[in-house]
């Protein structure tokens, strides 16, 4: 902090860590006021704007940490993970890797 007060850039760089911190902290509390499906989506959204740009998603917890992330139940998170996956939107080829199949709401994953 002290370099900070002498240097503009890492002070902006700091800034910008911090605003970008925030943001997504705030995106996180609402999204526990959302139903399953939007947190899932969410979170989905979180994990793939991380990733580089491809249809895959390396997920870095397990469902039960996804679920204490989110607010919710591992069987919630699994149902709805299966639900995603029925309705054509994911693939999931292993536990840790997800895949967005249907281009429309894979945007809407993305958009979100």
């Amino acid at each position: 902090m002290v370099r900070a007060t002498h240097e503009k850039d890492l002070a902006r760089q700091l800034w910008d860590a911090t605003a970008q911190e925030l943001r997504r902290f705030q995106e996180h509390l609402m999204l526990l006021i959302c139903s399953a499906e939007d947190r899932v989506v969410g979170f989905l959204h979180d994990m793939a704007r991380r990733a580089v740009k491809n249809a895959a998603i390396e997920l870095p917890m397990s469902r039960q940490d996804i679920a204490d992330y989110l607010g919710l139940t591992i069987e919630t998170v699994s149902r709805t993970f299966t639900q995603l996956e029925q309705n054509g939107v994911i693939s999931l080829p292993t536990s840790r890797r997800v895949e967005l199949r249907n281009r429309a709401v894979s945007n809407r994953i993305m958009a979100a």
